[in-house]
């Protein structure tokens, strides 16, 4: 049962679509939420946040009680969410990655935005280290209602669908999508279909040919409100799923929601 979930923010921005995604699981699920703002160190970082502060170079000390400001009205904003959903939340202010990564190990999923704005880190500092699944929710699909289940016949892939399959059972029952990519044959392996146990009727869609084209050309059709689990970033930083180039692909250009687990 997932008790926890973590929220990442960078304290400049905190988009709607992160804030419905986690606040609608905690609540099916009964799970407290912690909201974490990232520590940005950047220099000379200038956030828009009036017209003023584009036309003029913000000195480094005006600019940080002018974040600071707008990281706060950002906690303000996410607290009165949670209370008006009766969703019990804390929040943990200029949190490092070191520490992103400790909150990790005690949580059932991370929710974050799947377009990369966190100045100092990257998504792949995160991917690559968080000790819990990470959701990457893209504007596209904050009500989940059809998941893609990537399958290349490894480990990782497997491990990734069963723990999508145990956190969220409510989705699995929406419209699935079991995609086989393997270059060495489609055919699933022995002990495969235990992963698909939580899954309503799983249709099997196996790619050929150039594969990075024909992935793309999937996901684009499935766009909307579509989940798309893949195993993931091992801890040896760029330790990808598949071949590097697809999911590079995955992370970069398409427009789903990713959930993304560790072996």
């Amino acid at each position: 049962m997932m008790k926890k979930i973590l929220v990442l923010f960078n304290g400049l921005s905190a988009p709607w679509h992160i804030t419905t995604f986690a606040l609608n699981i905690a609540k099916q699920y009964h799970a407290e939420v912690q909201a974490l703002f990232l520590k940005d160190e950047t220099p000379g970082y200038i956030y828009p946040s009036d017209i003023a502060s584009v036309q003029k170079e913000l000195s480094s000390e005006t600019q940080t009680v002018e974040d600071e400001k707008l990281e706060e009205k950002n906690i303000e904003l996410f607290k009165t969410f949670c209370d008006d959903e009766n969703v019990n939340c804390y929040f943990e202010r200029k949190v490092s990655l070191k520490q992103l990564i400790q909150f990790s190990a005690d949580a059932g999923v991370l929710v974050t935005n799947s377009h990369d704005d966190f100045q100092k880190y990257s998504l792949k500092d995160i991917l690559a280290q968080s000790d819990c699944p990470v959701c990457l929710i893209s504007v596209n699909a904050t009500e989940i209602k059809t998941n893609i289940l990537l399958y290349d016949g490894t480990e990782d892939a497997m491990h990734a669908i069963e723990a999508y399959g145990m956190l969220f059972p409510d989705f699995c029952k929406k419209k699935n999508y079991l995609v086989t990519i393997n270059e060495k044959g489609n055919d699933l392996k022995p002990g495969s279909k235990k992963m698909l146990q939580k899954f309503s009727n799983p249709e099997v869609i196996s790619l050929k040919g150039n594969l990075e084209k024909k992935l793309i050309e999937f996901l684009d059709v499935h766009t909307e409100n579509a989940m798309v689990v893949m195993g993931a970033y091992g801890r040896s930083a760029v330790s990808m799923l598949f071949k590097p180039s697809l999911s590079s692909v995955v992370l970069n250009q398409s427009r789903t929601s990713l959930f993304i687990a560790h072996n």
